[in-house]
């Protein structure tokens, strides 16, 4: 009896296991294959190590960190159109070690972890942070050198960067984080952008009066 109960539980503890090499899993929402492009790129630039973008054909990868069971997965992320309104997120994960062999049911965990994250992030109230960041609001630097003015004695700058919470600065002064709008007066200002372990992003413009600008800074890691 003991022989057999033993034989019982080592054959449960096989069964749980699941090969390094999983099959992609299919997750149908119903939102446009763009919408849930979105919302599946945020939640594993969020969360993930994100490697390659095609947005052309709604595709991308990233890689997960090492955990107790593997050094870590790569995943290929596919959206499919299916209509207007619905789509299909296909996601195939796998580990970047082969040799890692058993996983214990870790690959269908995250990959199921992933799908529920971007159903919530396809919700009326998106999950990430990013999502939910409320817009700086313009700021004037420096404050303006006459008694009077009117929205036609200043010019606009906007800025914007795929990192938000960067800071930025304006001719040496904070004025805030990204993304923001900016009210100056017409000349040449410098736009710095900064965010620790990022190189600085640096842009010198002379902002007319009346005019309109808008900047993308460009973060790269150090």
């Amino acid at each position: 009896m003991t022989q057999r109960i033993l034989f019982a539980v080592s054959a449960a503890l096989i069964l749980a296991q699941v090969p390094a090499f999983a099959k992609p899993k299919r997750k149908e929402y119903d939102n446009s294959a763009a919408q849930v492009f979105d919302a599946a790129l945020k939640t594993a630039k969020h969360r993930y190590a994100v490697t390659a973008v095609d947005e052309k054909n709604l595709k991308f990868t990233f890689e997960t960190g090492k955990s107790p069971l593997s050094s870590g997965y790569i995943a290929t992320v596919t959206i499919e159109a299916e209509s207007e309104a619905k789509s299909a997120l296909v996601i195939d994960m796998q580990h970047k070690n082969s040799g890692d062999g058993f996983a214990f049911n870790e690959v269908g965990h995250l990959t199921d972890q992933f799908c529920e994250q971007v159903r919530q992030e396809l919700g009326p109230k998106p999950i990430q942070p990013a999502a939910v960041k409320p817009e700086a609001p313009p700021v004037t630097v420096p404050p303006p050198p006459v008694a009077s003015s009117s929205a036609h004695d200043y010019g606009t700058v906007a800025v914007t960067c795929s990192i938000e919470s960067a800071d930025v600065t304006v001719d040496g002064s904070f004025v805030g984080n990204l993304p923001t709008s900016l009210r100056l007066s017409p000349r040449k200002h410098t736009a710095q952008a900064s965010l620790s372990g990022y190189k600085p992003w640096t842009r010198e413009n002379t902002v007319m009066a009346g005019a309109g600008l808008r900047l993308i800074a460009t973060l790269t890691k150090e």
